[in-house]
């Protein structure tokens, strides 16, 4: 997948640019509106404030990828990385079902990172 196909957000003022996977972008869309909502939430603040953003927001998981936490009636987890030039790659969002993060979950996000690497 080319480069030109991610989703790009940017709130400006020096923030991180949020590139999405276009498949990532869809699953944020597609979170029930409570948890949409604290998502979209904690997006800003991971746009704003990049990796001084700590748990219980936020967490590392494994391989530079990080997981974005919001819970409501549910639980829905973001998978994402840093890039170099103030850019953070958004690539797997879902809705949690275990106490752990499942291995397959991790497993689509670093294969959607090697996608926009190869890209």
């Amino acid at each position: 997948m080319a480069s030109g196909s991610l989703c790009c957000v940017s709130s400006g003022n020096g923030a991180s640019e949020l590139l999405y996977h276009p498949e990532a972008a869809q699953e944020v869309k597609a979170l029930p509106d409570v948890l949409r909502g604290k998502m979209a939430r904690l997006l800003v603040q991971l746009s704003e404030r990049g990796n001084e953003l700590r748990y219980p927001l936020s967490r590392p998981i494994k391989n530079g990828l990080f997981e974005l936490r919001a819970s409501g009636t549910d639980i829905a987890r973001t998978l994402f990385v840093f890039q170099q030039g103030k850019k953070i790659y958004i690539l797997r969002c879902f809705i949690k079902k275990t106490e752990k993060t499942p291995p397959k979950e991790i497993v689509v996000a670093l294969q959607r990172l090697e996608e926009l690497s190869d890209g």
